[in-house]
């Protein structure tokens, strides 16, 4: 079929959660296709997706097979068991390419039943580190090898997934985000300056960090906003924290348009296997400046050392003295905002990736 205008697409994400960066570029990649006049149809063994992203796909005609019964997405055997009897009820629909995420059974399990049949785009969005590629069970791997088409989130991991897998042919398309205005604020002398993280609540995302920096005495002038659905971080683990502010939740485009609008600089002090962060990608369309450990692919966003700063972990006088440099610089109105969002609208604007994929899609690529 290269070459052949794509019309159908099954759009597979191991999991969609009421938050988070994967699932944020998987709605945003169905919204733009089904505006693209393409039929979509989204599958996913394990769903507690929110009213509003549910509401909004609905209306753009993407037709919905997602697992949401608790009981089966208690443990990977039923997770496995709903997915087989998905794909049995789809087999009747004629798809011309499937594209999955997500790593394990599952996934594999797809693309093995499309495969030599239907082209099948496999796209991992991991760090493909060493303690990532320990993680693959055997299906996995095989599953990328055999994938028509293998595409990693970032040209800085390309490398190791032609490594790890032994592919040569390892395509790199970036996730789709959500471009949202916000304002840009310059505080006043004697108000702080706002940093922050919106996201999964879970160990590895440097929540450990925010807590740990809001008791710097060094840092008084900065005051730290996290926003997300309880997971390992609970409302009352920030009970104690004078000088961090815990939003919740939210959803929709307003919800990210709330985070943005109240930060001034987006922290990520992470140990997780990051590809390339969606979280990122969304506080450069607003023009707003971010502090990041170099995890995966986070490098490639640094294209401005005063708006993107890599910061490691392994001293803790040089990440006070980094969020310190932030602090001044937004205070003297030294980020250029507009050269965030003119680098985001070059790499990172759904037209330039919808093509892309497209192209991939096709054989095109």
């Amino acid at each position: 079929m290269s070459g052949a205008r794509v019309q159908s697409v099954l759009v597979y994400s191991a999991q969609m959660e009421a938050i988070g960066g994967i699932e944020s570029h998987v709605r945003e990649f169905c919204l733009r296709l089904a505006a693209a006049g393409r039929q979509v149809t989204l599958l996913s063994s394990r769903s507690s997706m929110d009213a509003v992203t549910r509401e909004s796909l609905m209306s753009a005609g993407v037709a919905l097979v997602l697992n949401e019964a608790p009981w089966l997405t208690t443990s990977p055997l039923r997770k496995w068991v709903w997915t087989l009897a998905a794909l049995a009820r789809l087999s009747l629909r004629r798809f011309d390419v499937v594209y999955t995420n997500g790593q394990g059974k599952n996934p594999a399990t797809v693309q093995r039943w499309f495969r030599g049949r239907t082209r099948v785009v496999h796209h991992h969005h991991t760090s493909i580190d060493a303690t990532d590629i320990q993680t693959w069970p055997a299906a996995y791997r095989e599953a990328m090898r055999k994938a028509d088409v293998l595409v990693v989130c970032a040209d800085f991991i390309r490398h190791r997934m032609q490594t790890a897998i032994g592919r040569k042919d390892v395509d790199v398309a970036y996730c789709f985000s959500r471009k949202m205005p916000a304002t840009a604020r310059t505080p006043a002398p004697q108000s702080p300056v706002v940093f922050g993280y919106f996201g999964r609540l879970i160990e590895g995302k440097g929540i450990d960090w925010i807590q740990r920096l809001s008791q710097e005495p060094r840092l008084g002038g900065i005051r730290w906003k996290i926003w997300g659905n309880e997971g390992h971080y609970r409302a009352s683990d920030f009970a104690g924290f004078d000088r961090i502010d815990y939003e919740g939740g939210f959803a929709g485009q307003e919800g990210l348009r709330a985070a943005l609008d109240a930060l001034d600089c987006f922290t990520l002090f992470s140990t997780w296997l990051e590809g390339l962060p969606v979280s990122l990608m969304e506080v450069m369309g607003a023009g707003k400046p971010w502090l990041a450990t170099p995890e995966g692919g986070i490098p490639e966003l640094a294209h401005d050392p005063a708006s993107c700063v890599l910061v490691r972990l392994d001293d803790y006088e040089n990440v006070v003295a980094v969020c310190l440099a932030m602090e001044a610089r937004i205070r003297a109105g030294q980020i250029d905002h507009a050269a965030q969002r003119a680098f985001y609208e070059s790499r990172l604007g759904e037209r330039a990736l919808l093509e892309k994929w497209l192209a991939l899609f096709e054989g095109r690529a």
